[in-house]
């Protein structure tokens, strides 16, 4: 997708980061429906490590076994190993789970041919991308990638605040970024959390913090320790924000839209989503009351969740009042 605001010269020629693909040339076609496992993508979700057996089953005779024992070797070799099984993972039911996208892809169509009410089309199209996923929980597990990332920024973000940027920088053995312009710092930032490469939505996360560093950068290129928190805040935010966008592009706009030819057109679609997405997500970043520099480290994973499915819910109650 085409980024929001013109990259500066810096974006480009940086020589700590590669571009990744994932411009408007490198669109995921989309899913031609709606199913999405309640595990995908879930960085939660994941089976752990399945326990070893017990060492004795005193129930069938067998012998317990003393810390720093040997055990009885079993009395019948030939019986076969048994491979310990994974604990199946539960499954939510999802009434919506064959919802196609079409009727997503037809608002965002009309909306670019200029026959959906503008940005209210937009707006619809995002909403009803929302309510074909299941809504803002299973939407928001569709983006692992993504809130992985926001986590790892959340944290830093609070590290920033309560032990100083050099310390912070440390963690991430960026100590020599120390004093740098904060463009410089958000991009090195970039490589440690979401390395390039990987799959379409590993390039969403990476973009979504590179094209938040080019927007802040476009301020002024002040060194990255005076930063306030709220600064810090924002990129957290705008990181967030951009990551959501471009995923609801990717699933509704990559496949049978064809775009304007005008360059301007296509930038005022893209923007209109922007702002849209970029206000429900600061909308409910405000409405939880809290802040990175005050909140505990291990908070931010479950502060990060809440943040993408709350912002996702609002995305799906505006888009149908549009």
């Amino acid at each position: 997708m085409l980024p929001s605001k013109p990259l500066r010269s810096w974006h480009s020629n940086h020589p700590s980061r590669k571009r990744s693909k994932m411009g408007t040339s490198g669109r995921n076609p989309g899913s031609r429906r709606a199913l999405v496992p309640t595990w995908v993508d879930d960085p939660t979700s994941q089976p752990g490590p399945t326990p070893a057996p017990p060492t004795s089953t005193p129930s069938d005779g067998g012998t317990s076994v003393l810390p720093g024992s040997q055990p009885t070797p079993a009395p019948s070799p030939q019986a076969p190993a048994t491979t310990p099984q994974a604990v199946p993972l539960p499954r939510l039911p999802n009434p919506n789970a064959g919802a196609a996208l079409g009727p997503a892809r037809s608002a965002f169509s009309s909306a670019v041919r200029g026959s959906g009410g503008g940005g209210g089309g937009v707006r619809r199209a995002a909403g009803r991308y929302v309510s074909a996923m299941g809504g803002g929980q299973r939407a928001s597990r569709a983006m692992g990638p993504s809130r992985q990332t926001a986590t790892g920024l959340g944290q830093f973000v609070g590290d920033v605040s309560r032990r100083g940027a050099a310390d912070a920088l440390r963690t991430f053995s960026l100590e020599s970024l120390v004093g740098a312009p904060a463009a410089d710092v958000f991009v090195a930032l970039a490589d440690v959390l979401c390395p390039d490469g990987g799959t379409i939505d590993d390039a969403i996360a990476r973009n979504a913090m590179l094209e938040t560093a080019a927007a802040m950068g476009t301020a002024g290129d002040a060194p990255f320790d005076s930063l306030p928190p709220a600064a810090l805040d924002a990129f957290f935010l705008g990181t967030i924000s951009r990551s959501i966008e471009a995923k609801l592009f990717n699933e509704i706009g990559g496949k049978g839209i064809r775009l304007p030819s005008d360059v301007a057109a296509v930038r005022a679609i893209q923007q209109t989503l922007h702002d849209f997405i970029e206000g429900t997500v600061r909308d409910r970043f405000t409405a939880s009351g809290r802040t990175l520099a005050s909140m505990p480290r291990g908070d931010v994973e479950g502060f990060v969740r809440v943040i993408y499915e709350q912002s996702f819910d609002l995305i799906r109650t505006l888009g149908g009042e549009a």
